[in-house]
């Protein structure tokens, strides 16, 4: 049997919410198969990535990526997993030592290890690295409670890379949680591909929310994407619990309803609005978020000026904009009317622009409000700046002389700031936003 002890290994992780639980869930069964878990950016024997091919962009940072890797560490064993390698094994694997597919990341930790050199010297494991706060390398857990995705749609390589839609079991899921909390986290956040769907016999997504808010110890918690279809007044009711956060991610896609049936979502805009209203009846002041597609194949101008004005009207507190992206194998890289690169560049600017709009009218109006910081890390040692997520998924950033990370407190908002929110915390200086804080305090 390999020796893995003291053998270094750095995981990182491309895409999506589940793509990061299942590099958690790796962290700790490295660890415990005897390996020192280390940061992403470290020196380290062994590099592990979770890999995503939902646009061709993701694939072109997966490339760069291993090739930076290999530039920087060429000694190091390269291990891609994951949806890129279900969708184009051969050409990742010209860039990796070693290629697992999602069926195959449960025997990742021992096919690493039969892959490393037979009596190396070992090094004494440090005796946190089991520890999966400091594995985590952050605050807030991903737990993973769903996989696979059976819906059509058009553009989406999902279906193709994750077959199939399968539930944990709810025991193994409250299980997981519990370790979470008592491993020092102080939010959890329930993932999946569509966890909406989540099915274990009788129980439903609503039963898995109330399980976890049962156990002892849980800051806060938070559910990731959901569809317009996937809501429901009982699953809505559950948000009167405090610290179930009051953000919603309901990805759009495109505010026409043409282009939506092109792309088989399933939903009219009239039913997403409907959604929004129920969401925001149940939980006021609740933040939506979104992805929109843009320069999906023909859509024209008109139907672009629809998804524009759908937007402006729906008040999203942040949208992902994406501009279309041909996936091999999808129905839509089949499909006629391709745009302008032109064309799609200036569709793009307008509609990042309207997200620029949007998440600042949302910032306004909570502006001299309290929400829930939850303190993640400082911006570079000693430098006194904490960067960390509120309730309704603001990134915040405030300064302070006390150390911050893991701290779960009430603060104040002052005012956009870049990419960030600046808020004032009890007396402390904000160290920015000087004029807006007047604001605040008058």
């Amino acid at each position: 049997m390999h020796k893995c002890n003291g053998r270094r290994i750095a995981l990182h992780s491309f895409g999506c919410k589940l793509n990061q639980a299942e590099i958690e869930s790796m962290a700790l069964a490295f660890a415990a198969g005897g390996f020192e878990v280390v940061e992403p950016g470290d020196e380290a024997d062994v590099h592990v990535v979770n890999t995503c091919t939902v646009t061709g962009e993701a694939d072109r940072q997966l490339r760069q990526w291993l090739r930076s890797v290999r530039r920087r560490q060429p000694s190091s064993m390269l291990v891609a997993v994951g949806c890129a390698v279900e969708r184009d094994a051969p050409h990742v694997q010209e860039l990796a030592d070693l290629v697992v597919t999602n069926a195959g990341k449960g025997d990742v930790v021992a096919l690493v290890a039969e892959r490393l050199e037979a009596g190396s010297a070992s090094r004494p494991l440090p005796e946190t690295a089991a520890d999966g706060a400091r594995i985590a390398g952050r605050n807030r857990a991903f737990v993973k409670i769903q996989e696979g995705c059976l819906a059509p749609c058009a553009y989406c390589i999902v279906p193709y890379v994750r077959r199939g839609e399968t539930s944990a079991p709810l025991p193994e899921v409250v299980a997981t949680a519990r370790e979470r909390i008592a491993t020092g986290h102080r939010e959890l956040v329930l993932t999946g591909t569509r966890p909406g769907v989540y099915r274990d016999g009788e129980s439903r997504l609503s039963d898995v929310v109330r399980a976890v808010l049962d156990l002892p110890g849980l800051g806060r918690l938070r559910v990731s994407s959901l569809q317009p279809q996937e809501l429901s007044p009982e699953l809505l009711a559950l948000w009167s619990d405090s610290r179930l956060c009051p953000h919603f991610h309901l990805s759009l896609q495109s505010g026409s309803g043409t282009v939506l049936r092109r792309m088989a979502r399933g939903y009219t805009p009239v039913r997403f609005m409907e959604a929004l209203a129920d969401i925001r009846a149940a939980v006021p002041g609740a933040a939506v978020t979104t992805d929109i597609i843009v320069g999906f194949p023909g859509e024209t101008d008109g139907e672009f000026a629809e998804s524009v004005q759908f937007c402006e009207r729906a008040g999203f507190s942040r949208i992902h904009v994406f501009p279309f992206s041909p996936r091999p194998g999808t129905r839509a890289a089949e499909m006629e009317g391709r745009l302008a690169v032109p064309v799609m560049k200036e569709r793009v600017k307008a509609m990042l622009s309207l997200a620029q709009r949007s998440a600042d009218a949302y910032v306004e109006v909570l502006r001299g409000r309290r929400v829930q910081a939850l303190w993640e890390e400082e911006t570079a040692p000693g430098s006194g700046e904490y960067l960390g997520t509120s309730e309704n998924y603001l990134r915040l950033i405030c300064s302070s002389n006390l150390p911050l990370r893991n701290v779960l407190e009430p603060v104040v908002v002052v005012c956009a700031e870049e990419e960030f929110v600046r808020v004032r915390r009890g007396d402390e200086d904000t160290g920015g936003c000087e004029a807006e804080l007047e604001v605040t305090r008058r």
